[in-house]
């Protein structure tokens, strides 16, 4: 096993890399071997194997036999795989809470819109892909969606995901239906904040406060997008 190589494919810091290679090789040949085993590479792979009695014995890699030595390489990518999608899971989940436009690129078999999404801020552009479960569809909508068409969505959620057991992505999970949707449009495009949604019925209608008044074009463009009436009133202060 070239470590080295791997380490510096695997687009992880040396120290995540490695340990994240330690924990695979340990678990696995415990698992395998029945027995507790530690792993440490430094300049070197050093594996020790713990008996229930006596000293720990050394274990050469090259000693373990082809089969085992493949499925301990694979549980290697595995975890090298999941470390980097933790690290992307963590640096997405700033954008939980947000709106974005979406592009539906494909509808599945159970429904659900998978959008191709794209985020720009100051410092970088990202194309991402998520998806809307048909539960977080409005009902009206649900028969009318055109693949190539663009709406907005809510983040609700981005989690790593394994899938079969055989890899691992972000999972970056929205909404059409959430109550948050028309007060975040409304936020982002007024730029009022403060904004709330106190009831919302997909398709029928929302029930907006605001602390101040939110200019009437934004309002119907927000009810356009939703394809339903939003009744605004401004918040009464309170002296």
């Amino acid at each position: 096993m070239n470590t080295a190589e791997i380490i510096s494919e695997s687009g992880l810091t040396e120290a995540d890399a490695l340990d994240a290679i330690e924990v695979a090789i340990a678990r696995t040949l415990t698992h395998a071997l029945k027995i507790n085993v530690t792993v440490r590479i430094k300049d070197q792979m050093q594996i020790l194997v713990y008996a229930p009695s006596g000293a720990p014995t050394a274990l050469s890699f090259t000693d373990i036999d082809r089969k085992l030595r493949r499925h301990v390489q694979h549980q290697v990518e595995l975890e090298l795989q999941m470390r980097k999608t933790l690290n992307e899971a963590g640096k997405l989940k700033e954008l939980r809470g947000y709106t974005a436009p979406g592009e539906i690129t494909r509808i599945s078999g159970n429904g659900s819109l998978i959008v191709t999404l794209e985020i720009a801020d100051h410092y970088r552009r990202l194309i991402l892909s998520g998806i809307c479960p048909l539960r977080f569809q409005p009902i009206h909508e649900r028969s009318s969606y055109l693949l190539g068409t663009v709406k907005e969505f809510h983040v609700t959620s981005v989690v790593p995901v394994m899938i079969d057991h055989r890899s691992s992505r972000v999972r970056v999970q929205l909404s059409r239906s959430s109550k948050q949707l028309p007060q975040l449009l409304l936020m982002e495009r007024s730029r009022i904040y403060g904004i709330v949604c106190l009831k919302r019925i997909p398709g029928a209608f929302s029930s907006i406060v605001t602390p101040t008044r939110i200019p009437k074009d934004i309002i119907n463009s927000v009810g356009k997008e939703l394809q339903e009436h939003l009744y605004v009133s401004v918040q009464e202060a309170h002296h």
